[in-house]
């Protein structure tokens, strides 16, 4: 019988440049902040970012340039931080197209 389970290491390489990640979580909870950090290190690029409300770990993926898209409802670090900041300098420097959909 085939195994479908992977190491973190073998899951973040099935991610190639220009596609389209969904990542789950919540602004600050339940994000998949360790797959986010080892698929920056692989240095991805044109990703298309999908979220409800992406926080941290979508938020290293747009600091490490990987990020050219991000489609979410909010994109920030709860009340008391604010806006996520990788997002919002790529956003501003115009390397990180917006698209906001609450």
């Amino acid at each position: 019988m085939l195994t479908r389970v992977k190491t973190m290491s073998e899951a973040v390489r099935l991610v190639q440049d220009g596609q389209m990640l969904a990542v789950g979580g919540n602004a600050l909870h339940r994000t998949p902040a360790a797959f986010c950090h080892e698929l920056a290190k692989l240095g991805r690029k044109e990703l298309k970012g999908v979220g409800a409300a992406p926080g941290y770990a979508m938020d290293v993926l747009c600091a490490s340039e990987s990020i050219s898209e991000v489609y979410f409802g909010f994109f920030g670090f709860e009340n008391e931080y604010g806006l996520a900041p990788g997002m919002r300098k790529g956003i501003q420097d115009g390397k990180i197209k917006a698209v906001e959909g609450s």
